[in-house]
């Protein structure tokens, strides 16, 4: 009997598994679930394996397995998983797997190049042919990397070398090389002395006048920082803390005061997280109500599932941070998803203080070797719980008890790349794999969670209550900060506080009235108030950049990426000494023009306004502000927790940014929150964008007045009738969520229906087109004609020089649908899409 193996390929969207014979010595190391090298045509691909097959004789030739990577690189529920995400939403299993495999993981697939047995004698000129089979005949076999590092300053090598493959003089064959997350292993000092041998140690080092003052003090200093650290510290953190050189620790070694060892060293991403290890706090009434139904559900170890609904403030972090430890007690695991990696530092920090040394952390913009030993860590047992963006949904946890999705309401747990999952959804799937409890907490639901508490998916309970803080807590605070609380808790643990009041300001009164500035009256009334009692204030404007646009004020020309047919978005660079244009899409960039290239004009207008002028004019309007910006630009230079901890520490008082700030930031000081223009992407043409603007206004407004003193929430609009505005201002969230799914009902909408977005996307606007139509013929066959959107122009018809024809399908049954459609080279399927633009 031969062992055949059936392989889903990572790197390739093969759309089903490949079959392999698995070799005599493999056998005890081939696994469902094992990550595999395989070759396909002439290369090598990592793949896992999904199904094992007993055949008597396979019915045609089969390759081998060339290597075993990790031999149970998925969990069986993992792969289950797979498969589900796989079938749900129309993508290959291999990419699907690809999400449960972490990138240090895979070993790299390059070409090696060596010189052909038969291959001539080696001509002693001067040609690039020649030069290459001397770097070959010299050095040996080499890879690309190894042979570009020889050859990179001769131009046009990589034609010369395909020349020589073609013909027959060098050899091309796949090979490996080791993943960038293999082990590291590192030196390690371990004190060789008693404590009283130390203390003679210490004496004689602090007496032996042979050595200058300052050797003598390293010296002692390494010896007693070793003491503290229980006798074993890594070099590189002795020398860092002590000051101790390599030559002072060859004279320890030597005078057998301590001794080297090698050992292999954990990469943590939370090694250098500050946090206080806090007991947990007694908890509200409201707490207590919701508590005891989460926590008998986990107690009965069935599957469950909760719509959290609690107010900004209201506690929600608290409840899961209970469930988590009620899971870690029963030997269970928790994953806790935020929808910004932003969020990360600040959720991790809350799980460290409760659980010291069990919390990992898992998001995209680790380090490949950061990644791999967290998920081995994770895989051995060492860290139950794990906090992360959409990707640490698929960590390695063997008996997982809780999935918690925070701010379930944000559009970030949508992946935007094939495999398009909705991180919602897969968690629900997921749990009932593993019979374990979900949680979906949020201030704002999305409409789908509420639709899904009405039809008895979800569980919802309610946390109607903000709390301004714990007795204890509160005077704490108020200590450590230097400010005076408006009001003391009078008896009882808890302080409870109103939500902050919402001011709505007509802008088109404040044109009326003769005010051109972005800041209405109230609010540079408001913002002067605040600084002036030293007092913190946001500034909500979602749109980064100086300006939308930049317009030639002759011909009305305006500068447009010739990638994505998008206008470029005015930037300031080099701290604010030059101005770029940057598309918002593909990233590219390019001068600001001088002259207007359609009429030669040198008159321009910048259009529209984004969070660098909002920074410029905040500190031309108000001397004593010290704002820092908070949006995608500074957080790729600086970092999240560099941002919020800059603005914790009261070295900035104004906050200014985009949606980033409106999730889950717990700022005690922060009493004004001002909108500044709430009107962006209210009227963009996708059903979802009234509910996206009420969640980000209502997400928004709460950051202020969470704690010591109470808030207020100013709202500049030029449609202050619109429903959003109108259920934010009155923090009206289940009248949003009826008004709104109304709507949706009468218009058959999703949630009462799902939807299947197909974009077919070419270089040829003609191609785009004639595809879709294509697709859409097939839908027509299968569908009623009220079921079809389209086709049509996508909103943003051209991406990355590719011209998007898209059309919609309404369906109770994606899967289904999928199945029966042949999909024209170019299209993709996004099932349930969050973005129809």
């Amino acid at each position: 009997m031969t062992s055949v193996a059936k392989v889903a390929l990572l790197s390739l969207s093969v759309p089903r598994a490949l079959s392999y014979v698995v070799p005599e010595a493999l056998v005890d190391r081939v696994h469902q679930g094992a990550l595999v090298i395989v070759p396909v045509q002439t290369r090598l691909v990592p793949g896992v394996v999904v199904a094992l097959e007993a055949e008597e004789r396979p019915s045609h030739a089969l390759k081998a397995i060339h290597a075993v990577v990790e031999p149970q690189a998925l969990h069986p529920h993992q792969l289950d998983l797979a498969r589900w995400i796989a079938a749900e939403y129309h993508a290959p299993l291999g990419r699907c797997c690809a999400l449960m495999i972490p990138p240090g993981l895979t070993p790299r697939t390059t070409w090696s190049y060596a010189l052909a047995e038969d291959a001539p004698p080696i001509a002693e000129d001067a040609s690039l042919e020649a030069r290459i089979l001397r770097v070959l005949r010299a050095r040996g076999p080499l890879t690309e990397a190894q042979l570009a590092r020889h050859l990179r300053a001769l131009a046009g090598w990589q034609q010369a070398l395909r020349r020589l493959i073609q013909r027959r003089l060098v050899v091309r064959t796949a090979t490996t090389q080791p993943p960038a997350g293999s082990t590291r292993r590192t030196t390690l000092v371990q004190l060789a002395l008693g404590d009283a041998t130390l203390e003679l140690v210490l004496e004689r080092l602090s007496a032996d006048t042979r050595l200058r003052a300052a050797t003598r003090a390293r010296r002692a200093a390494a010896l007693r920082y070793l003491r503290t650290q229980g006798g074993m510290a890594w070099a590189d953190w002795l020398i860092a803390e002590t000051g101790l050189t390599r030559g002072d620790l060859a004279w320890l070694v030597e005078k057998n005061y301590v001794v080297l060892g090698d050992a292999e060293r954990w990469r943590d991403p939370l090694a250098d997280v500050d946090y206080v290890p806090r007991a947990a706090p007694a908890l509200t009434p409201d707490q207590h109500r919701a508590w005891e139904t989460i926590a008998a559900a986990l107690e009965a170890g069935a599957q469950a599932n909760f719509l959290l609904r609690g107010v900004t403030g209201s506690g929600k972090t608290e409840l899961y941070l209970r469930a988590a430890e009620a899971c870690v007690r029963r030997g269970k695991s928790a994953i806790v998803l935020v929808p910004e990696i932003s969020l990360t530092p600040q959720t991790a920090r809350r799980f460290l203080e409760r659980f010291p040394g069990q919390v990992a952390l898992i998001h995209s913009r680790l380090k490949p070797g950061e990644r791999f030993d967290t998920w081995r860590r994770i895989r051995a047992g060492q860290l139950p719980i794990v906090v992360g963006a959409r990707s640490a949904l698929f960590a390695p946890l063997a008996n997982l008890g809780l999935i918690v999705i925070d701010e379930e309401h944000d559009s970030a747990y949508k992946h935007s790349a094939a495999p398009f999952y909705d991180a919602r959804r897969v968690a629900l799937h997921y749990a009932t794999l593993t019979s374990a409890t979900v949680i979906f907490g949020s201030a704002t639901p999305s409409l789908e969670a509420w639709h899904w508490a009405r039809q008895g998916r979800l569980q919802l309970i309610e946390l109607p209550n903000r709390v301004r803080a714990h007795a204890q807590r509160l005077a704490g605070q108020a200590a450590r900060l230097g400010v005076q609380p408006a009001a003391q808790p009078e008896g009882g643990a808890v302080c409870y506080q109103p939500l902050p009041e919402v001011h709505v300001v007509d802008m088109r009164e404040e044109l009326r009235s003769g005010n051109l500035s972005p800041f209405s009256r109230a609010l540079a009334e408001a913002l002067r108030e605040t600084l002036h009692r030293d007092e913190q204030a946001i500034l909500f404007l979602n749109r980064r950049g100086e300006a939308s646009a930049v317009l030639c004020r002759d011909c009305g020309y305006a500068a447009r990426c010739p990638n994505d047919d998008v206008p470029f978005t005015v930037h300031l660079e080099h701290g604010g000494d030059a101005r770029l244009l940057r598309c918002h899409h593909c990233n590219a960039t390019a001068p600001l023009p001088t002259r207007c290239p359609a009429c030669g004009s040198t008159r321009f207008r910048f259009i529209g306004m984004g969070t660098q002028r909002l920074e410029q004019l905040v500190l031309e309007h108000f001397p004593n502000a010290r704002p820092v910006r908070w949006d995608r630009d500074t957080m790729g230079k600086y970092g999240a927790d560099f941002l919020l901890q800059r603005f914790v520490r009261r070295q900035a008082n104004v906050l200014i940014g985009t949606q980033m700030i409106a999730k889950g930031l717990d700022l005690p000081l922060v009493t004004l929150v001002g909108v500044v223009l709430a009107d962006v992407g209210l009227f963009l043409p996708d059903f979802r964008a009234a509910e996206r603007v009420f969640s980000l206004i209502e997400q928004v407004a709460g950051r202020a007045g969470r704690s010591l003193l109470p808030g207020r929430v100013i709202v500049q609009t030029y449609n202050p009738q619109h429903p959003a505005i109108a259920f934010a201002r009155a923090h009206d969230v289940q009248g949003f969520a009826r008004y709104e799914l109304a709507q949706r009902h009468a218009l058959n909408l999703p949630p009462f229906v799902r939807l299947v977005r197909f974009e077919c996307a070419d270089k040829a606007a003609a191609r785009a087109q004639q595809r879709c139509v294509q697709l859409a013929r097939q839908l027509r066959a299968l569908l009623p004609p009220e079921a079809i959107i389209g086709p049509a122009p996508a909103y943003f018809m051209r991406q990355h020089g590719r011209y998007r024809w898209q059309v919609m399908a309404r369906t109770s049954s994606p899967r289904i649908l999928l199945e029966q459609l042949a999909l024209p080279q170019g299209c993709v399927a996004d099932v349930d899409p969050l973005n129809l633009l």
